[in-house]
């Protein structure tokens, strides 16, 4: 079965690929005008709900999946047809119940999550109990994900995803825009928005944002229900290619109680371990205005010296410019930050089955290829958006948000130096699935708590200096993922016995991508300097930079074979390089 019915990594990997391209195009087309819909303030209520919901919504996504694709994978190469059809029923109720606990604890908890956030974020209660029915949909869109993604069929995956995001786009910007047009409407024809007295744009702005950013997010929850039902269908319609035939020959099945328990045990270390993903953001939402509020009372000149030239006079005089700074990183440097590993992820997804089918029956060779496909693959990605990033920041931001000159002046230097940090995140959720694919998902979470604590120490301390202020928030986001990702590598060759050529896999994009960063900056500040707009010459930077790393990365054979095929067409695109001896 596992020849006819299954996709390799490569496959799997290239449809996930596809798929996420498409998922980030649209989120890009969501987040970028919603961005330039809501100002600053409205990002920060926005932000913070969609963290809280981030953290919750990990153990459905990331973790529980991965635990059911992990068991699935291991049943299907012993050709254990009826426990893989026991597992599907067995997850479908367990994520239903930890679907709805996880909705009623997000909505019932809100005003507590929203008072952890700090001062002057009160607005975001709202947008809290907007995305709660997400969890709910979310844990029974990952019951089938997991399950089609450990027969190593990444198709129901990739078709949900987009479809879910197309309704996100369509929803969320529809239900934000009518929010603000609403209270525009009400300004103007009396001054009085949602109960409140408004005489300046800036105080209908303010007190827009809260009821504009549930809006937007319950677009979200809208999109998961979208998802959930696209894949009650697709299942009801198609099945999963297992056979009566298969069913048939299948070895006499485990109890239900037997998987339950391993399903439970495998899950849980997972689902702790998916946080990882969200676990700064996460700290950085119970952190950020609390140190900038306790800086802004300490050091309320400094402070005002720093940003009140950025932050509307009103805001400040509100008590609410630790949101507004909040918000401008939150909702615009990290909406460009979170592109990068969104994409890496899908490396991991892909690796996961072949690396658990793969190390169950101790082949050791195939391990190998599988692991460092996919620390290759992730490094060619990552790599060279990391250092393009880093040298690229303000012009990316103000090409993408043009109108919000304030936020992207706060926003472009921390995200600038988390750059530095992107290709250490890229990696955390490949490596993390490695682990969990060689049966050790134990250390995951180990590792996550470790790099926690770090972030919010070095988050905590620095945040609070006024010199330092949200860049603080960038170093604890390098501290956490650089030692996750060194902590990761040691286990790896512990576990397995195996020399991975790390140095090799990581040499070769460095200097590509290295070189890709200098031809962006150097077409952007010198060859074009005062010529063209800011629009003209970013683009004309990544395009210069982009094509002298795929020339550089080429010439330098840092490609191999397996890597061109994961693309479409890739088998003409391999004979190709291969002819000129252009690949590694």
């Amino acid at each position: 079965m596992q020849s006819r019915k299954s996709q390799s990594l490569l496959q799997g990997a290239s449809i996930l690929a596809a798929a996420m391209i498409i998922v980030k195009l649209f989120g890009a087309v969501f987040k970028i005008p919603l961005g330039n819909i809501l100002n600053a303030d409205g990002m920060g209520y926005f932000s913070t709900a969609y963290s809280i919901f981030s953290m919750i919504y990990s153990f459905a996504t990331v973790g529980l999946p991965s635990a059911v694709a992990k068991m699935v994978a291991e049943q299907s190469v012993r050709e254990r047809y009826q426990d893989i059809r026991r597992i599907r029923k067995l997850s479908v109720r367990l994520f239903f119940w930890m679907g709805m606990v996880g909705f009623v604890l997000m909505a019932v908890c809100s005003k507590w999550f929203v008072d952890l956030a700090g001062n002057g974020n009160d607005g975001a209660l709202l947008s809290v109990i907007a995305i709660s029915p997400a969890v709910f949909f979310g844990c029974m869109m990952s019951a089938y994900r997991g399950y089609y993604e450990g027969l190593r069929n990444m198709t129901p995956t990739a078709s949900s995803q987009i479809i879910e995001v197309i309704a996100k786009l369509i929803f969320g910007l529809a239900l934000a825009w009518g929010v603000t047009y609403w209270a525009q409407m009400q300004y103007q024809a009396g001054g009085t928005v949602f109960g409140q007295t408004v005489t300046s744009t800036v105080g209908l702005q303010r007190v827009t944002a809260p009821y504009a950013s549930a809006a937007a997010i319950f677009g979200v929850t809208i999109s998961t229900f979208v998802g959930t039902l696209y894949l009650l269908i697709l299942h009801k319609r198609k099945g999963d290619g297992i056979d009566k035939e298969d069913l048939k020959y299948s070895p006499r099945p485990l109890r239900y109680r037997v998987i339950l328990l391993r399903l439970i045990k495998i899950a849980i270390p997972i689902s702790l371990g998916s946080i990882v993903i969200n676990v700064a953001q996460f700290i950085d939402t119970f952190t950020i205005i609390t140190r900038l509020d306790a800086a802004f009372a300490a050091h309320g000149a400094e402070m005002n010296a720093i940003f009140g030239s950025l932050i509307p006079a009103e805001t400040l005089a509100a008590g609410e410019g630790a949101n507004f700074i909040y918000g401008s990183y939150m909702g615009y440097a990290l909406s460009v930050f979170n592109l990068v590993p969104a994409f890496t992820s899908i490396f991991g997804k892909s690796a996961l089955p072949n690396v658990a089918a793969a190390w169950t029956v101790r082949d050791k060779r195939n391990t190998r290829i599988n692991i460092e496909s996919v620390i290759r693959m992730t490094c060619l990605v990552g790599i060279p958006a990391s250092l393009g990033i880093f040298a690229m920041a303000e012009p990316i931001l103000t090409l993408l948000f043009p109108s919000k000159t304030a936020e992207v002046a706060i926003a472009a230097p921390v995200l600038s130096m988390q750059g530095i940090s992107l290709i250490f995140l890229g990696l955390t959720s490949p490596l993390f699935a490695v682990l969990q694919g060689l049966g050790r998902a134990d250390l995951p979470p180990k590792f996550m708590l470790v790099s926690a604590v770090l972030k919010f120490i070095v988050n905590w301390v620095a945040i609070g200096i006024p010199s330092v202020n949200i860049q603080g928030a960038a170093a604890g986001t390098a501290a956490c993922y650089a030692t996750i990702v060194i902590l990761c590598l040691i286990w790896l060759r512990k576990i397995t016995g195996i020399r991975f050529r790390f140095v090799r896999l990581l040499i070769k994009p460095l200097l590509s991508g290295a070189a890709c960063a200098l031809t962006a900056y150097a077409v952007y500040h010198w060859l074009l300097g005062s010529f063209g707009s800011n629009t003209i010459k970013t683009l004309a930077g990544i395009a210069c930079g982009a094509l002298v790393y795929a020339v550089l990365i080429l010439v330098l054979r840092g490609i191999t074979k397996e890597d061109v095929l994961m693309l479409p067409k890739g088998e003409k695109f391999a004979k190709l390089l291969e002819k000129y001896r252009l690949l590694g």
